[in-house]
């Protein structure tokens, strides 16, 4: 899968496995101590960016549950937090793509 990222008056493709690190960033969202402070600063960075790459809704939807479901591998699956990750997860990706209307 390539997305296409927009700088100015070129576009740039993104491959699905830098996009899948992506998604696997999302799992350590929440996992290390201090993390609401590493998480807000994420956000912060993710937000000063200009640039975002161009995403499908299903793409999105995609990413969303792939990064959802890595949190939960890295926790062993337990506890009820599934909304938690799901949330998390849309968060990141919301602030990494754009989507493609």
């Amino acid at each position: 899968m390539q997305v296409n990222i927009k700088t100015g008056s070129s576009t740039q493709s993104k491959s699905r496995t830098k996009i899948a690190e992506d998604a696997s960033h999302i799992a350590q969202i929440g996992t290390k101590k201090g993390s609401k402070k590493s998480a807000a600063k994420g956000r912060q960075r993710a937000a000063k960016k200009t640039v975002k790459a161009i995403i499908s809704g299903t793409q999105r939807h995609n990413l969303i549950s792939e990064a959802a479901y890595l949190k939960a591998e890295q926790r062993g699956f337990e506890g009820d937090v599934a909304i938690r990750d799901w949330l998390e997860a849309e968060a990141y990706i919301d602030s990494m793509y754009q989507i493609e209307d």
